[in-house]
């Protein structure tokens, strides 16, 4: 068996943690993918320059946060997707009639001639909710490696 080869590139980031940046309020109606039901982000009152140094590093491309659970969209921001988890457990706030939900998130990798994995070809996400279907919602694209570079498209369906 040989070793694994090494990637040529840096891999495309990913950052999970649970307070939102306050870069999260960037976002309106129209130009996210989901729902903002919480009456203001509930980030940190000092913005600590976190995003900034993300987007000059140029690795991160996608960020999940959670603290908000009545929020579950993503949208692009300077070339990184800020995308909110949901609220899945019972132990916390919620809203009635709105099922819980899960974030899912994918990190696809290529395949090489040889057999073996390669680089990462995309990373997406949709959602699982916590209804009598486990339905999905809003699958999307947050970043692949063919249009790494240029305008991500997002998409938003059911799986089922």
């Amino acid at each position: 068996m040989s070793p694994p080869v090494a990637q040529k590139a840096a891999a495309p980031g990913i950052a999970y943690f649970h307070i939102p940046l306050p870069e999260f309020a960037s976002f309106d109606s129209s130009n996210f993918t989901g729902v903002k039901q919480e009456a203001g982000i509930s980030s940190a009152s000092v913005n600590s320059g976190f995003f900034t140094t993300m987007v000059e590093a140029k690795d991160v491309k996608a960020v999940f946060t959670g603290h908000d659970h009545l929020n579950d969209f993503c949208g692009e921001l300077t070339g990184i997707q800020l995308c909110y988890a949901g609220g899945f457990g019972y132990h916390a706030y919620g809203k009635a009639g709105w099922p819980r939900r899960a974030r899912v998130v994918v990190a696809s990798l290529e395949k090489t001639e040889e057999g073996t994995w390669g680089a990462v070809k995309s990373i997406k996400t949709w959602k699982r909710l916590d209804d009598e279907h486990l339905s999905t919602i809003d699958d999307q694209v947050l970043w692949s490696k063919s249009s790494a570079g240029k305008l991500n498209y997002n998409f938003s369906h059911s799986l089922c």
